[in-house]
């Protein structure tokens, strides 16, 4: 055990939490105290500690991912691919070619005030780095400002915190099941061009994530309107 602690930087009671989350294999025993670990553990020992480091991948991730796994495959695997390649995935999605927009053309952009970005970076929809916000935020600012024109008639409709709090809540968690699965997909994902790779999909999942909003939101509207109590019922 403390041959594995030093080799692996790991404490001796995250490992033995790991051997009990069924994470890593159970050692051999070869006494009462004591037992052998052979380079399988320590290599999947260190693969853990860099996946939940890197990609702060819950245990129960881990252990799916690894399960049935064979020495040889564990082998083949870089535990900085796994950090490398989901950073590369999100200096793709980033945009990170395009330069950051300072926030005096943000509020030309969008027409908002001051105080509005603010409150927006409050609620987590944009996160500004000082008075630079990124080309994505500037596209989600830039689409509430459109929206809040198509439906100016409806005050305030899509600014509520309420609504932006949920698309926030719950994107954020479809976002985490699919980055999961992307390094699931580690292997062979780090053998393609990552930059064409995201520019094949990203549009098309963009089509796919707003028809799907679609599709539930007029399922939802439809059952509220079934749920309302007929006239003089």
């Amino acid at each position: 055990m403390k041959d594995v602690c030093a080799r692996t930087g790991l404490a001796r009671s995250t490992i033995h939490h790991y051997i009990r989350e069924g994470v890593l294999p159970r050692p051999r025993k070869t006494g009462r105290n004591t037992a052998l670990y052979d380079e399988d553990f320590v290599r999947r020992a260190a693969l853990v500690r860099t996946m939940q480091a890197k990609t702060h991948l819950p245990l129960a991730e881990i252990r799916l991912m690894l399960k049935g796994m064979s020495a040889s495959a564990i082998e083949s695997i870089e535990p900085e691919d796994v950090a490398g390649v989901a950073g590369r995935i999100a200096e793709s999605l980033r945009f990170s070619s395009e330069a950051p927009v300072r926030r005096a053309e943000v509020l030309r952009l969008t027409g908002m005030r001051p105080a509005e970005l603010d409150a927006f970076a409050q609620l987590g929809v944009v996160e500004p780095r000082g008075d630079d916000y990124a080309p994505l935020d500037v596209r989600v600012l830039v689409s509430i400002a459109r929206l809040r024109e198509a439906t100016a008639e409806v005050e305030g409709f899509v600014a509520r915190e309420k609504i932006l709090r949920a698309f926030v809540k719950n994107l954020g968690a479809l976002a985490r099941t699919e980055a999961q699965e992307m390094v699931r997909a580690l292997r062979p994902l780090a053998e393609v061009d990552l930059d064409t790779f995201v520019g094949r999909t990203a549009a098309p999942l963009d089509d796919l994530v707003a028809a799907l909003h679609r599709k539930a939101l007029i399922r939802a509207v439809t059952e509220l309107q079934e749920a309302e109590p007929e006239e003089g019922g």
